[in-house]
């Protein structure tokens, strides 16, 4: 979770209409008000950055999830 918390507004925004909302990424973009284009792009964006940020808790030893089961 201190992953997630650490992105920046935009990137948790989108990530959680997906996973958290459950909305299909053309509902997500609607509800943000951009294409859907823009949404896959956010939302690919968002997703390598949380990897990273999971991948930087993990090698300081964090006994989290993996970065894998959390972007699955």
């Amino acid at each position: 979770m201190t992953a997630l918390a650490g992105l920046r507004e935009r990137d948790r925004e989108v990530l959680l209409l997906v996973a958290w909302e459950g909305l299909e990424p053309a509902r997500a973009a609607a509800a943000l008000e951009c294409s859907r284009a823009a949404f896959a792009v956010r939302l690919h964006r968002a997703r390598r950055r949380l990897a990273a940020a999971l991948e930087r808790a993990e090698q300081a030893g964090s006994p989290h999830t993996t970065s894998t089961e959390v972007l699955r």
